[in-house]
């Protein structure tokens, strides 16, 4: 059994002495992907708007806090900004929007402008699982 804590560190005790030692993140499947339902790429909604997740060969339902199952995961939707790497932690705040629960829909509002939304695929510690699991679509915001 693997012990996470919540950012993917398990703690050790070694000669005493408390270590946290961070576990490397997976990648899915070769062939996995997620993408856009909707909107489609270049549209002009109105906000809020309807957005709808899509994946393939992964599983997407709520992870619970430390676990990191292979080809199982959550969406985040990063907004105006890039693909995350492989492994890195993705924070929560405004640009960035959690769906833990294994939500594979959600409402957006945002002002009007002109966007990129970016898909991407994470696991149980809020770890990316990479630049291959994500998706990107422009938008404008009327």
């Amino acid at each position: 059994m693997r012990l996470l804590g919540r950012l993917g560190r398990l703690p050790l005790l070694v000669g005493g002495s408390l270590l946290l030692a961070t576990l490397p993140a997976q990648s899915c499947d070769p062939g996995a992907r997620v993408f856009f339902i909707r909107p489609f790429n270049g549209a002009t909604v109105r906000s809020p708007f309807l957005v709808i997740f899509g994946a393939e060969l992964v599983q997407v339902k709520a992870v619970p806090a430390g676990r990191v199952p292979e080809n199982v995961g959550h969406h985040d939707l990063l907004i105006d900004l890039d693909k995350v790497p492989l492994g890195e932690l993705i924070p929560t705040d405004k640009q960035r929007l959690h769906f833990d629960q294994g939500q594979t829909r959600a409402e957006v509002s945002l002002p009007p402008g002109d966007y990129r939304l970016t898909l991407q695929f994470a696991d149980g510690v809020e770890r990316s699982h990479g630049p291959e699991m994500s998706a990107t679509i422009h938008l404008t915001v009327q």
